[in-house]
């Protein structure tokens, strides 16, 4: 696990793989279950997008180095967007909807490796000790707020 400037962050990407991983544990009966974890699924996502979107992708969008993947990394968000969307409007019962859920966890697997792996140590190289600072702490109190 990262510590630092975005162990927040990190933390976040693991409380989702695990409500995602309850989610495909969930059998087709469990309607209730699946609306009630998906529903923390889409909140946690949600913060978490804003955080990201707000206080770290600008700094870094501005970065030469980082640019590029700041920017594919506001896709990666849309694209999750829109597959919570799909799973929410799909019947829990249909035997797609699985398979939709393992498409968004494969697209968010994907999505947290290229933040913790690349786009995290990049940050804390481009970024200033202050800049880094000010992020982890604006990121500390929007999580407590």
């Amino acid at each position: 696990m990262q510590t630092g400037t975005f162990a927040l962050l990190v933390k976040d990407h693991e409380l989702v793989k695990g409500i995602i991983e309850e989610l495909l544990d969930t059998p087709v009966s469990a309607r209730k279950r699946r609306q009630e974890l998906l529903n923390t699924l889409k909140q946690e996502l949600q913060v978490h997008e804003n955080l990201e979107e707000r206080l770290v992708y600008p700094a870094l969008e501005a970065r030469k180095s980082t640019h590029a993947l700041t920017l594919e990394a506001y896709q990666e968000h849309h694209v999750v967007d829109l597959l919570l969307e799909e799973l929410e409007s799909a019947d829990f019962q249909d035997e797609d909807w699985k398979a939709r859920l393992r498409v968004l966890q494969e697209n968010l697997l994907h999505h947290v490796r290229e933040e913790e792996d690349e786009l995290f140590p990049k940050a804390e190289k481009v970024l200033t000790k202050e800049q880094l600072q000010r992020i982890e702490q604006q990121i500390g109190q929007a999580k407590e707020a």
